[in-house]
């Protein structure tokens, strides 16, 4: 009987420190805005990546998807082996860490290379920085085997360089066409650094240390952080205030040509543009979370000082009437946006005040010119008095993915005025048709495309989109009719937005849900692939809704993946 005590003593002794272990072992949530620099312009953060999986595969859309395409539709029902292994700390080391871990990315900067047609290839210098909760050891396998793995996949057979600096492991793999293409890779105790610049990884070990300052101090990160409800969202992102302004001296030279032709102006502008944006835009942060069985991202853009109650007035929607620009759309559209102001003129003369009052008068007239030509492409050449004669329903579409121009739909006002601008725009000697019992005005030029009386609407665009979009109203198979547009939820506010975006989404979900499908013989993948296709048709498009609120502008979009879809057609492993 002694001995039977004993021995059950020692059991319940060994059991408490094994319980004990555990609990001392377990993973506790860290900030990972502390493993990031401060200066870092860009942001984002998982705490739990099987969470991301249960959550995205538990959506109505997955649920429909998934089986067209032949894919287990609960694969989250052994979230419970993944929960087991992230507190055991129990099981092969990738899936350990992989279960434990925290991930960040960091962009500090962008690099340009010039390529051999004498363009330049813009890079960001990234790192993405896991934090384990596992030990070292464990750490270095699996970066040495995921890391390595996607290394070959993204460059063949990529040279690997093993080595130590500071303390930390450092494994670097190159492109053999040479050239400076590199992934590399630091392990130090439970941290793993991953990016494409050894400067920016080594800037991540220094915050981990303690050497650097990191971006966890940040008030504009914190506010942000409360107002997107950071805490109960799967994922999260953030640029500082100023951030937008370097992305925008990078990418400006693209864009002042576009708004003027002389060399001396652009170079003027493309200098101005960045101090603009710093002046007149905040802090950026996205969030996103499952939402009426569909992925929603949600996005807030601050603006500085008192502009967002100066647009207030200005940007208010209007009475409630019922749209019908979609009624003037084919039915497979592949983008549409639906502005909505009490009055378009005053829409546009609240925003250029609004922005012009956050600079001096010199710079001013920058901000005219720019907001002008963002509406030059669709043959708008006085914004002022075409809006004035426009209804309260604006909208614009892009009818193929691959198409450079877009359609403007909107209800008119004043015919005569629309009428007199639309002529002018096309020239004198247009020609002008009947379709239906529509006006069709056709201009000589085929740069200034078409233009078309409907009804009360007028639509503007290249003259074979402006035909077609004629052809599906007479003929009654528009984007409103179609049964993808009429599923869409909306109303995701309290109140009404002022836009409303519909992409067609097709193609991003069907990469991603075909990363998970088998790899079946040719007949039973044909017919996974004709069964996911009429799946696809039913929820083909993504929906977006954007107003303005309290200290800026807040959008939220729904589709079947989100963000994370098209971080998994990009960078998860076959």
């Amino acid at each position: 009987m002694l001995i039977v005590r004993r021995v059950l003593f020692v059991v319940f002794v060994l059991a408490v420190a094994f319980f004990a272990w555990l609990w001392w072992t377990r993973p506790v949530r860290v900030d990972m805005a502390a493993y990031v620099p401060a200066d870092s312009i860009i942001y984002f953060e998982a705490n739990s990546l099987p969470e991301i999986v249960s959550a995205v595969t538990s959506t109505d859309d997955w649920r429909e998807l998934a089986p067209a395409a032949g894919v287990e539709a609960n694969p989250g029902g052994r979230g419970w082996l993944t929960r087991l292994i992230s507190f055991t700390g129990a099981g092969p080391s990738d899936s350990v860490v992989l279960s434990r871990a925290q991930v960040a990315v960091a962009v500090v900067g962008f690099d340009a290379e010039e390529e051999p047609d004498a363009t330049l290839k813009y890079t960001p210098r990234a790192a993405l920085v896991a934090e384990t909760h596992t030990s070292e050891w464990r750490v270095k396998a699996s970066v040495e085997k995921l890391v390595g793995d996607f290394a070959r996949r993204s460059f063949g057979s990529a040279s690997a360089e093993r080595k130590e600096v500071d303390g930390a492991a450092f494994y670097v793999w190159s492109a053999p066409s040479g050239g400076r293409r590199r992934i590399v890779a630091a392990v130090y105790e439970s941290v793993a650094v991953v990016g494409n610049d050894e400067a920016v990884v080594k800037a991540c070990l220094d915050v981990r240390r303690g050497a650097r300052p990191g971006l966890a101090g940040s008030e504009q990160l914190k506010e942000m952080r409360a107002r997107l409800r950071s805490d109960g969202a799967l994922a999260f992102g953030f640029a500082p205030q100023g951030s937008a302004a370097k992305v925008v001296e990078v990418f400006a030279p693209a864009f002042v040509g576009s708004v003027a032709q002389e060399a001396h102006v652009q170079s003027v502008l493309a200098t101005v543009l960045p101090q603009l944006i710093n002046q007149t835009l905040g802090s950026v942060g996205w969030s996103s979370r499952v939402v009426g069985g569909r992925v929603e991202d949600d996005y807030f853009l601050s603006l500085p000082g008192e502009m967002s109650e100066r647009l207030r007035a200005p940007l208010a929607t209007g009475a409630g009437e019922q749209s019908n620009a979609a009624d003037f759309l084919p039915p497979d559209t592949h983008q549409f946006s639906l502005y909505n102001f009490r009055s378009p003129e005053a829409a546009w003369r609240g925003l250029s005040a609004a922005l012009s009052s956050q600079v001096d008068v010199s710079r001013a007239t920058i901000i005219t010119l720019a907001l002008e030509a963002l509406l030059k492409p669709y043959g708008i050449e006085q914004p002022r008095e075409f809006l004035r004669a426009c209804g309260s329903e604006v909208a614009t579409a892009r009818l193929e993915e691959a198409s450079e121009g877009k359609v403007l739909v909107a209800r008119v006002s004043d015919r005569a005025a629309l009428a007199e601008q639309v002529r002018a725009y096309l020239r004198r000697d247009a020609r002008t048709e009947r379709v239906g019992d529509a006006e069709l005005l056709v201009s000589k030029d085929p740069e200034r495309g078409a233009a078309c009386f409907v009804g009360d609407y007028l639509l503007l665009g290249s003259e074979g989109d402006v035909r077609r979009c004629v052809a599906a109203h007479l003929e009654g198979r528009t984007l409103k009719s179609a049964d993808a547009f009429k599923a869409v939820a909306q109303n995701f506010f309290d109140e009404p937005p002022f836009a409303l975006t519909l992409t067609d989404d097709r193609d991003s979900a069907r990469s991603a849900i075909s990363y998970f499908a088998p790899r079946d013989d040719a007949a039973t993948a044909q017919g996974n692939q004709a069964a996911l296709e009429e799946a696809l048709a039913r929820r083909a498009y993504s929906v977006g809704e954007t107003r303005l609120s309290d200290g800026g502008f807040e959008k939220k979009t729904r589709s079947s993946f989100g963000l994370f879809g098209e971080i998994v057609t990009r960078l998860a492993p076959r």
